[in-house]
C-alpha cells in the first residue's frame, strides 16, 4: 500500500493510500461506492460489480473516512472499443481506463482528485484512457499529462470526451 500523507494545501491531513481492491474491506468497499454514486457520474450498478474487479483502487481518507477514490480498471476491449469509435481516436482496445475518481462534495477544493490521479498514475501500467463531461475532471486529467483525442459525443449527462495518457 502506497501513501501520501500531504495536506495538499489546507489544514486538514489526507492520507492517500493504493491498493488491490481485494485489500479493501466489505464497508470501505460501500463507502467507495458510495462516494462513486453521489458523483453522478457513472451507472452505480456497473461500478458496484466493475470496482471489485479494477487492477488499482485509490482512496484519501481523513483519519478513519474515506472522502475520495480513484481506480485504474481491468481491461475492457469491447468498453475501450466503443469509446474510440465514439471519439473518432485510434487506440488499443487493450488499454485500460483510469475512471471512478470522485470526492465527496464537503473534502473538494483540496486538490484530492488531483492527487488520487497522481497516485494512480505512479503505478505505471501503460497507456490509459478516460472520459469525462467535467470540466474540473478535464483539468485534472490536462495536469496529469493526459490529452484530449478526437470529437466529443453526447453521454447521459452532457458531452464526453476522450483523454490519452502516453
Amino acid at each position: 500500500m502506497a501513501k501520501d500523507a500531504a495536506d495538499g494545501g489546507s489544514n486538514r491531513s489526507y492520507e492517500i493510500t493504493s491498493c488491490a481492491p481485494g485489500t479493501l474491506s466489505a464497508q470501505e468497499l460501500s463507502a467507495c461506492l458510495e462516494i462513486i454514486g453521489q458523483g453522478g457520474a457513472v451507472n452505480l450498478a456497473s461500478a458496484a460489480v466493475e470496482l471489485p474487479l479494477a487492477a488499482v483502487v485509490a482512496v484519501a481518507r481523513l483519519g478513519e473516512e474515506i472522502v475520495a477514490v480513484g481506480a485504474i480498471k481491468r481491461v475492457r476491449r469491447e468498453y475501450a472499443s466503443d469509446k474510440a469509435s465514439r471519439s473518432g481516436t485510434v487506440f488499443s482496445p487493450e488499454t485500460q481506463e483510469l475512471g471512478y475518481v470522485a470526492v465527496v462534495e464537503k473534502h473538494r477544493g483540496e486538490h484530492l482528485s488531483s492527487r488520487i490521479v497522481a497516485e494512480l498514475m505512479s503505478k505505471d501500467v501503460g497507456q490509459l484512457f478516460a472520459t469525462t463531461d467535467s470540466e474540473r475532471m478535464k483539468k485534472t486529467l490536462k495536469g496529469a499529462g493526459f490529452v484530449q483525442k478526437g470529437h466529443e459525443w453526447i453521454g447521459s449527462r452532457g458531452k464526453l470526451s476522450l483523454w490519452l495518457h502516453k
